[in-house]
């Protein structure tokens, strides 16, 4: 069993409560926000990138809104098909 997995047994016989600190402490850590720091950098850059070449559309306000929707509306199919498989 890899450390890794070694952590996540034990994180998983602890109470909400602990839980809920060990979260806490892994997200403030320095370790946890240089790869958020660096993922971010990334993700900018290629977004950058892909305006330079002339890769983007503009969209008016509708557009933005039914975006929205559809945003909103997958996060709720996500949240009630929270531990089923992925349809096919």
């Amino acid at each position: 069993m890899s450390a890794v997995e070694k952590l996540k047994a034990a994180a998983a016989q602890l109470d909400p409560d602990e839980q809920a600190e060990l979260f806490r402490w892994w997200v403030e850590s320095d370790t946890f926000k240089q790869r958020q720091l660096a993922a971010l950098k990334h993700d900018l850059a290629l977004g950058l990138e892909q305006l330079e070449r002339g890769q983007y559309q503009t969209c008016g306000e509708s557009d933005v809104m039914r975006l929205a929707e559809d945003v909103s509306r997958a996060g709720r199919e996500r949240l009630q098909n929270k531990g089923k498989p992925p349809p096919s």
